[in-house]
């Protein structure tokens, strides 16, 4: 998962009530919609706009193992980590924690494939490695 010695970006969030099921806590959808979310920023982050304009991510496998609930009004902390890189995917770890306690909520690995405007798939050049090693 996500390593202490690599680069981590971060986002906080505020659980809203329309992301509460009926058993009162996030539901499942939600945490996937978060690491959507999560990479997308990332991305968007570190990007230059000529990237942006030529380039999409899209979601190709997600594994999520849920650890504990979330509940309305919990501060949450979002991390992300890219990890290994072949031509056209990125390997991605999310790590969801309840940010009063640090308690592990969620963590997601999944790949991650370049696409180009017209959603074919595009090799992953060095300058995007680059983008993710610094962050």
């Amino acid at each position: 998962m996500i390593e202490a010695h690599l680069p981590v970006f971060e986002k906080k969030r505020t659980v809203a009530i329309e992301e509460i099921d009926d058993l009162d806590h996030v539901n499942n959808v939600v945490y996937v919609q978060w690491a959507n979310d999560i990479a997308t920023e990332h991305w968007t982050t570190v990007a230059t706009p000529e990237m942006l304009d030529n380039f999409d991510w899209v979601m190709l496998k997600h594994c999520i193992e849920y650890k504990k609930a979330a509940v309305l009004g919990d501060k949450i902390l979002i991390k992300t980590q890219v990890g290994r890189a072949t031509n056209v995917r990125y390997e991605r770890f999310i790590e969801i924690y309840k940010e009063s306690t640090m308690d592990l909520l969620v963590t997601t690995t999944s790949d991650w494939c370049a696409i180009d405007k017209n959603g074919r798939p595009v090799k992953i050049s060095q300058e995007m490695r680059d983008l993710f090693e610094t962050t």
